[in-house]
């Protein structure tokens, strides 16, 4: 099979992937397609912890005895016991005929058991086809895998003088094409950050809407002295609610659908944001967190490097005095970074990405 073929159906493994993305957690989505001369008869996605990987889902559903089958395969095979069987047993009990697999998995123990090896001892023919779609796909799996903290991707909509808010109230700046890619990104993180602060100015649902469909999404709020009100709206609208407060504080009386942390504050009762962003990645097992916050969360974010990549939606608009500025510190776009524009019909999208050698240092956050 060319090159173009495999190329063809490690997409269509991509797509499968995609269905996962944000609910998978502390896993990898991962996507398999089953090939069968040149055609897929099986098709499978991880649904999250405990339940089936990609391939074993597509493997079952697969005729018994078919020969010369290829099983496609977005991230390597595991070839370790977790909450379920190594799929590389599955493939090889099946007899698989060649796999062919986009990324390889950095999860270290994946790693030294070397899948390929496994597989090739038994009589499969395996092949590794790198794609860009695929290696950006696992991007915030790779940095959760090698830090033990989630891939940050912060959103900002602002006006042409910098402003976010007016006389601090909510103002809806951008347009309907921003706000349907805001929705979208939701959809696909793990997990939405935000602050007290926001969501006692604004009330928001934080959940994803597209194509009058509804999806809760977890929520992380940094309320450092236990200031929020039970009325607000996250507390139906999210899928639960993650709370970090000040240790020194007594323990709460909790809200309905939620659970709280405490964490260590220093001298003036700050949060520790880089402590915070380890707790979120190696304790709660979070890869992707999406940051939808005012400009003192953004700013402190970006000013310790703890941002991978930053949305800023440009709106074509002014706000005069008294408004909210975004950008609290003339330095947090010093770091750096590489970025690219979009157009959202009249409002613009800036992409930045950040250079992930930046130093990061610890910088604190009092919401």
């Amino acid at each position: 099979m060319n090159l173009r073929m495999h190329k063809q159906f490690i997409l269509a493994a991509l797509e499968q992937a995609w269905k996962g993305r944000g609910s998978c957690s502390p896993n990898p989505s991962v996507g398999a397609v089953a090939v069968y001369q040149d055609t897929i008869i099986a098709s499978g996605r991880h649904r999250g912890v405990g339940s089936a990987h990609a391939e074993q889902e597509t493997i079952e559903q697969l005729p018994q005895g078919l020969k010369g089958v290829t099983l496609y395969v977005t991230l390597e095979p595991c070839n370790h016991w977790g909450k379920t069987p190594p799929c590389v047993d599955a493939i090889i009990q099946y007899g698989i005929d060649c796999v062919v697999y986009s990324f390889p998995d950095p999860n270290p123990i994946v790693a030294r058991n070397n899948t390929p090896k496994i597989l090739q001892k038994h009589g499969i023919k395996v092949f590794y086809v790198t794609l860009p779609e695929v290696s950006q796909f696992y991007q915030s799996y790779q940095y959760w895998t090698q830090t033990k903290k989630p891939y940050i991707t912060a959103k900002l909509a602002h006006t042409l003088n910098g402003k976010i808010a007016q006389n601090n109230q909510q103002v809806l700046l951008s347009n309907k094409a921003c706000q349907h890619f805001t929705h979208t990104n939701r959809y696909y993180t793990d997990a939405i950050l935000t602050t007290a602060s926001t969501l006692m100015i604004d009330n928001p649902q934080l959940n994803s809407r597209l194509n009058e469909t509804i999806e809760k999404k977890i929520i992380l709020i940094i309320d450092s002295a236990l200031t929020l009100p039970a009325h607000l709206n996250i507390f139906d609208s999210a899928k639960h609610c993650h709370i970090f407060y000040n240790k020194t504080l007594n323990a709460p009386k909790k809200n309905r659908n939620c659970t709280y942390h405490a964490l260590a504050a220093n001298y003036d009762k700050k949060l520790n944001l880089e402590q915070l962003m380890h707790y979120i990645g190696q304790d709660l097992g979070f890869h992707d967190v999406w940051v939808e916050a005012g400009g003192q969360l953004f700013t402190a974010l970006h000013l310790q490097n703890l941002v991978q990549k930053t949305y800023l939606y440009i709106v074509p608009t002014l706000l005069n005095e008294p408004a909210t500025s975004g950008f609290c510190d003339s330095k947090l776009f010093d770091s750096p970074h590489t970025i690219t524009w979009q157009a959202a019909n009249d409002n613009m999208i800036a992409c930045l990405e950040w250079d992930k050698s930046s130093i990061q240092t610890n910088t604190e956050l009092n919401n």
